[in-house]
């Protein structure tokens, strides 16, 4: 054998150990779970911290035209939240909000190797960072959860406080508002904002007396949802002359109820979005007491 063989088949005693342990099965990176979301709220997270390779799915909801990610969501296929669709569609793990309808048969997706995920509804910003940093984590995104939730912060820092000195309602069609307790509240104390529901004893999700706007009125309205149509049964609190009369003189800021209705990491464009348009008033208008 000549000495350049020998050498060859040297190095190649020492290295094909290393070969073989490099392509050990146990060693190889598993793969990134695919994965469905079956709601709006679902599919804005998913949207924001998956890869792009990973979703199977998403809800027909993200995909409706004007809401903050329906390009994206468009390329995806569509389902309506159903256990059937999960079924068909076999992703890795699903994610689906607190009260989905499907979670009694968690044991039957189990068996065809669903895994559910259950979202909470956050009560606070914090939760939302955590919930997104948790969410990414599972789906082997722990990295880019962690870098969307600082750039997050960061962008949410720049707004503390913004908006002292303002008294401020938020207010549905319904008259429904967000009290002490609550992600809106939370918002709103960051911008600086004194929030009439909580001041008044309010906690958590609940109406706002009409009676008490008149006699206590805001400095500004948070309006959410009145950009969509609403039955006539929900929106009584919306056509009150009494109503339309103190929004008549006091500036409103109408939010769509899909930029900031799941609390999650979307509340950030909101925020921006209401300091932006409280800042645009005329200095008379809106600046407190």
């Amino acid at each position: 054998m000549s000495r350049f063989a020998s050498r060859v088949r040297h190095i190649w005693v020492w290295c094909l150990p290393l070969v073989v342990l490099c392509w050990h099965p146990s060693l190889v990176a598993a793969p990134a779970p695919s994965v469905a979301s079956t709601n709006l709220c679902a599919d804005l997270l998913l949207l924001a911290v998956a890869d792009p390779r990973q979703i199977r799915s998403v809800s027909v909801q993200s995909q409706r035209p004007g809401l903050p990610r329906a390009a994206l969501a468009e390329r995806y296929p569509g389902n309506r939240g159903r256990v059937e669709e999960l079924l068909h569609l076999k992703p890795d793990v699903a994610l689906v909000y607190s009260g989905w309808g499907g979670r009694r048969h968690a044991g039957l997706l189990a068996e065809r190797g669903v895994r559910l995920i259950e979202l909470p509804y956050p009560r606070d910003w914090d939760d939302s960072l955590e919930t997104a940093r948790t969410v990414a984590a599972t789906i082997g995104r722990a990295a880019a959860g962690a870098a969307l939730a600082v750039e997050a912060r960061g962008r949410m820092r720049a707004l503390a406080g913004r908006l002292a000195g303002r008294r401020a309602l938020y207010l549905r069609p319904s008259g429904g508002s967000a009290g002490a307790g609550t992600y809106v509240d939370g918002l709103m104390r960051h911008l600086g904002l004194v929030n009439l529901a909580a001041e008044a004893g309010h906690r958590g999700w609940g109406r706002f007396p009409l009676e008490r706007l008149v006699s206590d009125p805001p400095d500004l309205f948070l309006l959410g949802y009145f950009d969509r149509r609403q039955p006539p049964s929900a929106s009584t609190y919306a056509r009150h002359p009494l109503f339309r009369e103190q929004l008549a003189r006091i500036p409103a800021v109408r939010v769509p109820g899909d930029a900031w209705g799941c609390g999650g990491l979307e509340l950030v464009a909101a925020a921006e979005a209401i300091v932006a348009a409280v800042e645009a008033l005329p200095s008379s208008v809106g600046g407190g007491r």
